[in-house]
């Protein structure tokens, strides 16, 4: 295994660890935690989630979304979420960019990325 991969992986773990985005997270989830109103609505988004993923059915899938809908009205619900997504969005990032250097490896065979006038 290459060092400096290992390397640059830890260290891209670790700016991860400290960014922004995951301490907005932990924050949200810990005001989550501490509010009942809100622990119960996302316990019973649960919930519902299973039973929707076991019955599959229109009815259930109701249930789910409007259950959904009260955990996103909430203040503490609504201020998770839009942390959960924020990092969502992060890691997405994060892996789309890794996906492209890959495929830029694959599809040439070395390592140009687009590059026009390739030889290989």
């Amino acid at each position: 295994m290459s060092a400096e991969v290992i390397k640059k992986a830890t260290e891209l773990a670790q700016a991860i660890a400290q960014s922004e985005e995951l301490a907005n997270l932990r924050a949200a989830e810990a005001k989550l935690m501490m509010d009942q109103e809100a622990s119960k609505l996302l316990q019973e988004v649960q919930r519902l989630q299973q039973m929707a993923q076991m019955s599959g059915s229109p009815e259930a899938m109701q249930q789910l979304e409007e259950a959904f809908n009260k955990f996103a009205q909430n203040p503490v619900g609504k201020e998770y979420l839009e942390a959960n997504q924020k990092f969502s969005q992060m890691l997405e990032t994060v892996n789309s960019l890794l996906q492209e250097a890959i495929e830029g490896l694959k599809h040439h065979g070395h390592g140009c990325s687009g590059c026009s006038g390739c030889s290989m």
